[in-house]
This record gives C-alpha cells, sequence and structure tokens, in this order.
C-alpha cells in the first residue's frame, strides 16, 4: 500500500513538472558577469523543485552512511539477543526435564550477551547447586552480583535460598542484611521469616512480626497462621512455669481456646507438672470446636477426680462415635477410675478402628495396674506386630 502511494505521488509530481515545462508563464533572465541566460519561469520552478528532491535525498545518503556503523551495532546485538534467549530457551526445557549439565551448559554459554543476563546466572546457578557443584554455584552467583548490582535482591534471594539446606547460617546472614537495606521488601520478609522459623528464632521473629503485618502483602489467614506458630513457639521456649503461665494471661479469650494454642500450652504445662484447670479449659474450648488433639491430651491429665472427666468424655461419644482417639482418652480415663471392663472396651474399640502402638501400651499399662501381668505380656507382644502404625499427636 506504502508502495502504490508513493508511485501515485511521483506521478502527480511529474506531471506537475512536465506542465510547468510547457506553459508559457514567461521568461527568467539570469546575468553574471559576461554571461547570460534566457530561460522560461515554468522550466526553472521544475529545474528548482528537481533540485530540491535531489538534494533532500542527498541528505538523507549521508544520514544513512553517517548512522551505518551504529545500525550495524544495533543490527548485531540484536542477533545476540536472540542467541541468548534461544540459549535460555533449551536451558529451560532442559532444566524442566531434569537435565541439568546440559540446563547449565545452555544458560551460561550465552549469559554475557543476553538483555537478561542475571537470569542466566541465576538459573545456572541453580543447575550447579543440584549437581552439588558448590564452586560454580558460587561463581555463577558472584559474576551475578558484580554485572548487576542493581540487583541485589534478586540475587540475594537466590542465594538465600540454595543455601538454606546446607548451610543456613549462611543464608539467615544474607537475608539478615537484606532485610536491614529492604525494610520493607515483601518477599524479603517473608523468605527471612521462613528461615527463622525453622531455626527456631524466637527473639528475631518477635522484632520481624510488626513489619511482616505490615509490609508483607499476605493475606488475614496467612498472618494469623504465622502468628499460632509465633504463639506456639513462645509457648514452647518458656523456660519456667511462671513464664509459661505469664504468656497465657497475657493471651486473649478467643486466642486461648484455639485448639492449637491450647494443646501447646497443655502440654507444656504438663511439663511443668502443673495440670490445675487444664481440664476446664479443653472442655470450654471443645465446647466451641471439636478437636481430637485436645480430646487426646484430656486423657493424659491425672489431676483431679478421673471419674467426672470420664462421664464428660462419654458424652461426647454420642457425636463421634467413630473416633479412635476419643475412645483411647476413654479408655486411659476409665483405667484411672478403676473401671477395668470398660477400660478395656474402650481400648480394643480404639484398636479395632486405628491400631495404634500407644495405644497398645496404654491398655498394657491398665493391666498392670489390674494386676493382670500376663495379659499385660501378650498386649505388649500384640504391640511389637504393630510398630508401622505408631504416630505422634
Amino acid at each position: 500500500m506504502k508502495l502504490l502511494i508513493a508511485w501515485g505521488l511521483f506521478l502527480i509530481l511529474g506531471v506537475a513538472l512536465a506542465s510547468l515545462a510547457v506553459l508559457n508563464l514567461g521568461e527568467v533572465v539570469l546575468r553574471w558577469e559576461q554571461w547570460e541566460l534566457i530561460t522560461s519561469l515554468g522550466l526553472l520552478l521544475a529545474l528548482l523543485i528537481v533540485g530540491m528532491i535531489v538534494f533532500y535525498l542527498l541528505i538523507r545518503f549521508w544520514v544513512a552512511v553517517w548512522n551505518l556503523p551504529r545500525a550495524w551495532q544495533k543490527r548485531r546485538q540484536l542477533k545476540r539477543y536472540q542467541q541468548a534467549q534461544a540459549s535460555l530457551s533449551k536451558g529451560l526445557i532442559a532444566q524442566e526435564l531434569a537435565d541439568w549439565a546440559k540446563a547449565e551448559k545452555q544458560l551460561i554459554a550465552t549469559a554475557k550477551l543476553s538483555e537478561n543476563g542475571v537470569m542466566h546466572y541465576l538459573a545456572a546457578a541453580k543447575m550447579a547447586d543440584a549437581q552439588q557443584a558448590t564452586a560454580r554455584r558460587d561463581q555463577y552467583l558472584q559474576q551475578a552480583r558484580q554485572r548487576y548490582p542493581e540487583e541485589d535482591i534478586t540475587i540475594g534471594l537466590v542465594e538465600a535460598r540454595l543455601l538454606t539446606a546446607q548451610q543456613p547460617d549462611t543464608a539467615l546472614v544474607i537475608l539478615a542484611e537484606l532485610q536491614r537495606i529492604h525494610p520493607k521488601h515483601p518477599v524479603v520478609l517473608q523468605d527471612y521469616w521462613r528461615l527463622l522459623t525453622q531455626q527456631q528464632r524466637l527473639g528475631l521473629l518477635i522484632k520481624l512480626w510488626p513489619g511482616l503485618k505490615k509490609y508483607s502483602g499476605l493475606s488475614r489467614e496467612q498472618l494469623a497462621r504465622h502468628e499460632q506458630a509465633l504463639l506456639i513457639m513462645q509457648l514452647q521456649q518458656a523456660n519456667t512455669l511462671e513464664q509459661l503461665n505469664h504468656l497465657w494471661t497475657g493471651l486473649a479469650g478467643r486466642t486461648q481456646i484455639q485448639p492449637s494454642i491450647l494443646t501447646e500450652y497443655v502440654k507444656q504445662a504438663l511439663r511443668f507438672d502443673d495440670a490445675n484447670n487444664l481440664a476446664g479449659l479443653i472442655e470450654k474450648a471443645l465446647k466451641k470446636q471439636w478437636d481430637e488433639s485436645l480430646v487426646y491430651w484430656y486423657g493424659r491429665i491425672e489431676f483431679g477426680p478421673a471419674f467426672d472427666r470420664f462421664k464428660r468424655a462419654q458424652g461426647w461419644l454420642g457425636d463421634h462415635p467413630d473416633s479412635a482417639v476419643l475412645l483411647l482418652t476413654l479408655g486411659r480415663l476409665a483405667c484411672q477410675s478403676q473401671l477395668w471392663g470398660q477400660a478395656h472396651h474402650y481400648f480394643n474399640q480404639s484398636l479395632a478402628l486405628q491400631p495404634e502402638l500407644e495405644t497398645y501400651h496404654a491398655l498394657a499399662h491398665c493391666y498392670e495396674a489390674e494386676g493382670e501381668d500376663t495379659q499385660a505380656a501378650l498386649t505388649y507382644k500384640k504391640a511389637l506386630a504393630q510398630l508401622p502404625y505408631a504416630t505422634n499427636h
């Protein structure tokens, strides 16, 4: 279409010039010392137009020649970018096929030519790490840092993630420095929080928590899970009963009845041999939400009259007749109340639903308390055959 328009304009211009040449618009006399030129006005105008066109074309030609080195360089650069992109694509395909060596070779081959070379270096570092080639991994990371200092966040995050498994302390230092320089960066905050949680760094987690809430961009549900994990860690790391109770009384009522929080508090309180009021707390929480972890620990409480707890737990059986954990708890409470027949019944029902090593052990312990050592020995023998079913609460 553009070519057709150009030819049309050229034809119109040619017709106009021919018309000017044949029209008698008068004469023009040009004198220069002894020289004299007489021509028609139409021809002179035509020559002027042709001269302007030739001058324009000469200027365009000169500009094109002037820009030729730059255009050639741009063309070469574009070709290099295309090569780098093709190499990156091959490397990523090899990565998906778990061919780490080929992926690394493809990715690093054109890293210096690529428009996005940092991606080449970081991906190659991951491939080297997958091959346990730590020296090459560190070399690629260092090259990325030298060539792309402005990408310090991305490079630091990748390096920390690669080092987390084998060198968690080094990864923690990297993330701590990133968080110091970029205290509001959401991904830095999330990765730093995750590693601190893995290493149980309670003090640093408490310090980081306000920033995580404000800048991490996490949803309310995710923040609630992080807060819950933080509270559980605080309860786990309480060194004394007084410290544990101080933490507990500082929690809001709705937080205290959360099953995971209350379960951890019960476990830690029993660690300090303090079972006072634990049964009441569990009963209150179970009225709001059924939770088998709480039911399990309800049976581990040995403070106060067990028969009262046994009768309350029997009331839960109507809504949860197939709960192996509730049946285990009923067996324990019946045994504590010396209701041997009912204890055997509930333990056996629990084993029928879910044969677990702990249930066999509780049944054997009940036989021993009853004085039935032979039955206890037989139960322990059965338990040995059920070792693969052992679980932790």
